[in-house]
């Protein structure tokens, strides 16, 4: 194709068919038409571009500057980007394998040549197997979400952010950390804007897992019946012990022969001597019950090898240590290369905290279940606990060469229960006469010390106190909210110092869809997909492009602001002035779902558009005219829930119409798969049932629902809240009352951490008494 963009494009379908030119806009016609006199005048004001998502508003100053400049219009256009450092620590899954990587990893992964597009000054490759760790907006819990694109791009200075517990994140300044604010939502603040003293949120979790097998028939240089020792071997908590032993204190020794085959593996693991032979007895039984043949033998120090001061015990499986060399060490087979095998993060907790109880045996110092130490040269295996420990339950933090596992010890070392006191205290003092016990006196130091944070503890006694009957709605809405921070996985943590920092390399980005954040850094630090609408950006980069002059017969360049509306109020009033002091040769097209959120002074020097929904007429006849041109089958009825789903958002209805083609014909079966929601049918099948009292197949269809569609009781109470009102299910008015009710209440349980299928079923059971009482 004749551009880069023009090549992304093909990846996908939203870019393919995006309109290039202000004609090919859909439904838009009197904001095109404004548009158009603009092109023919040659000039135009600054513009704000405001509505619901995906109407149309960046296409369209894309289009305005094709039309303005022609095809080439990038180069007098600026947007913006942002991302973190390559050798930033992050845990993902690809093809439903857990890994604790980089972005220098993934790098080497994902941009392959030919199969990335170079894109302005970023390179862009989509992803189709990759996830991250992130958080349900909900319920505040950590879960998987998919990528959509990995992305990179040079940048020559980053910073670097210090953190208490002795780690560090680096990134480009406008990156976009989040944070609580006093009122406890979580927003965005760009890295440039954090100092010392401010707090991150980090998070502590138990990830489930599943049992896994280790196959070692790949690792045998040939297959021979005679070998006793065990080909595949399952993961339980005693081999993932000694997996974790092994780390600690190992070796391995090949025999190379001229053919440059290594034969002969031995997997050595050394155990100090005196006081533990328990450790050996261990080892040698778990060997065992694998048949794997062990010898042990004494050695001595090295510094008086007539002094025994060891014991050597060899596992004398070859197969074993060969999966072993390419599993725990990240290059050649030196301690300070060592990682944890991948296969650690994917088995249940139990056995990954054995795995760890393993290292601690090995490598460790401190009380088991209290505060313990591990010592290591490799920095890359003390990250890989770090977040192994995260994923398990168990606080950890990173020093020099040391990871410290905490679980109790007193706040100087513990910090996991910890959340910003401002959110807290500001509530209290509205709701002061709500609360029966003295909430003052359990926050004293945080009141009257200065101390910042507060742990979650003390707050829940303060929350539990509060007699919610003397509550205002608003009040109650905000107890819910902090309810659900303090339930959360999360905690925070301090920032100690900040340096910037020499760079000249790439930085990344991901794209996570409709969660938009993402965690990264030595110990998991949550951070939002990159933007630029901070103070920083606009007073240097924004600045720097304005000021410089455009030859030719359009005099201005433009600067393309989206998602202004999210822009800090100091960044606004920077750019309120850079307004002013370049109207001569830029233009500034700012794009925001709220444009309320932006300040009068800058609305004032803006001509407004204001995008509405796109009617459903034109919304299907765009999905019809892709769909033929991708030669795709469709029924009509599939693309009018599309439309239902997409509600008016066009980028949403091609994204979902690309998905369902990829399984075959586009039916409205197929829609609902991609989109990962029930069909309505069988929802509706699910609660007449339970109208009817047929409560015990009502809870099979709600099991089957939960299964083969997998969603989350959230999804679920949402479908059904939309089905109860949507004229199918034939419910008296003043029923619905009741079932709208306690829907909302149930939903108001599974956000604080309830568990799903009691909680639907509870909500069937309900109306399976509600349809037999009245007789519905």
């Amino acid at each position: 194709m004749s551009s880069s963009r023009e090549a992304l494009a093909e990846l996908l379908w939203a870019e393919k068919y995006r309109p290039r030119t202000l004609d090919e806009i859909v439904n838009q016609s009197e904001i095109v038409a404004r548009l158009k006199k603009f092109v023919e005048e040659k000039n135009m004001p600054h513009l704000l571009f405001a509505g619901p998502p995906g109407t149309g508003k960046t296409t369209s100053a894309h289009c305005l500057a094709h039309d303005l400049y022609g095809p080439n219009y990038m180069q007098y256009m600026l947007e913006l980007n942002a991302s973190v450092a390559k050798d930033t620590p992050i845990l993902v899954r690809i093809n439903n394998k857990v890994y604790r990587t980089t972005f220098e990893e993934l790098d080497k992964i994902y941009f392959v040549e030919g199969q990335y597009i170079s894109y302005g000054d970023g390179d862009y490759v989509q992803t189709s197997d990759l996830e991250v760790l992130t958080i349900d907006r909900d319920t505040k819990k950590i879960k998987w979400a998919k990528v959509n694109w990995l992305i990179r791009h040079k940048v020559k200075y980053i910073v670097k952010l210090r953190l208490k517990g002795g780690s560090e994140i680096k990134l480009t300044g406008n990156h976009s950390i989040m944070v609580i604010d006093e009122y406890g939502n979580l927003i965005e603040k760009k890295a440039s804007e954090i100092k010392p003293g401010d707090y991150l949120i980090s998070f502590i979790t138990i990830l489930p897992g599943t049992k896994k097998v280790i196959n070692l028939k790949k690792y045998m240089i040939k297959d021979n019946s005679k070998i006793k020792a065990a080909k595949k071997i399952p993961v339980d908590s005693e081999f993932a012990w000694l997996m974790g032993l092994y780390v600690a204190e190992k070796a391995i020794v090949f025999r190379q022969t001229n053919k440059l085959l290594q034969t002969s593996g031995q997997i050595v693991i050394t155990v100090g001597y005196p006081g533990e032979e328990y450790l050996v007895t261990r080892l040698e039984n778990i060997a065992s019950k694998y048949r794997i043949p062990t010898y042990t033998n004494m050695v001595g120090s090295d510094f008086d090898r007539s002094r025994l001061s060891a014991n050597h015990v060899r596992l004398l499986h070859r197969a074993l240590a060969r999966y072993l060399r390419e599993e725990a060490y990240d290059e050649p087979a030196r301690a300070r290369f060592k990682r944890v095998p991948s296969i650690i993060y994917e088995v249940p907790p139990d056995i990954r905290l054995s795995f760890l109880k393993g290292i601690f045996n090995g490598d460790g110092s401190g009380k088991w279940g209290h505060v313990v130490r591990i010592a290591s040269t490799s920095k890359k295996l003390l990250i890989d606990l770090a977040w192994l420990a995260r994923i398990t339950g168990i606080e950890s933090s990173l020093f020099n060469e040391e990871a410290r596992l905490i679980w109790k010890g007193g706040m100087k070392y513990k910090k996991s229960d910890l959340l910003p006191a401002e959110p807290f205290i500001k509530y209290f003092k509205r709701i002061s006469k709500a609360i029966n016990v003295n909430w003052e006196y359990i926050l004293r130091h945080q009141l009257y010390e200065g101390k910042e944070t507060v742990s979650k503890d003390k707050i829940k006694e303060i929350m539990k106190s509060i007699d919610l009957n003397k509550l205002s709605t608003e009040e109650y809405d905000t107890y819910k909210k902090l309810w659900s921070l303090i339930n959360s996985d999360l905690h925070v943590l301090e920032v100690v110092n900040i340096e910037i920092l020499e760079y000249n390399d790439y930085v990344y980005d991901v794209s996570v869809p409709d969660n938009n954040m993402f965690f990264a850094g030595e110990i998991p630090v949550l951070l939002h997909n990159s933007d630029e609408r901070g103070i920083d950006v606009i007073r240097n980069k924004v600045k720097e492009f304005a000021r410089t002059r455009v030859p030719g017969e359009i005099p201005f360049k433009i600067v393309l602001l989206d998602e202004a509306d999210n822009m800090t109020a100091d960044a606004q009033q920077a750019l309120r002035r850079l307004m002013e002091l370049f109207t001569a040769n830029t233009r500034f097209i700012l794009v925001a779902n709220y444009p309320s959120k932006i300040i009068e002074p800058i609305q004032s020097r803006c001509a407004v558009f204001r995008f509405s929904p796109l009617k459903k007429e034109d919304v299907i006849a765009r999905l019809k005219w892709i769909a033929d041109q991708e030669n795709v089958e469709y029924d009509i009825e599939a693309l009018e829930t599309i439309y239902e789903i997409s509600e008016g958002d066009m980028r949403k209805a091609i994204n979902v119409l690309q998905a369902a083609s990829a399984i075959g014909k586009v039916t409205v079966e197929a829609v609902y798969k991609v989109v990962g929601l029930a069909h309505p049918r069988e929802v509706r099948e699910m609660l007449k049932l339970a109208l009817a009292g047929n409560f015990s197949e009502a809870r099979d269809k709600l099991r089957t629902l939960m299964v083969n569609y997998g969603l989350s009781g959230l999804d679920i109470i949402k479908q059904i809240h939309r089905e109860i009102f949507s004229g199918e299910i034939k419910l008296p008015e003043e029923y619905k009352i009741l079932v709208a009710d306690y829907a909302g209440e149930i939903q108001y349980r599974l956000v604080e951490g309830s568990d799903d299928e009691i909680q639907l079923n509870a909500f069937l059971a309900r109306l399976s008494f509600i349809g037999k009482k009245f007789k519905v």
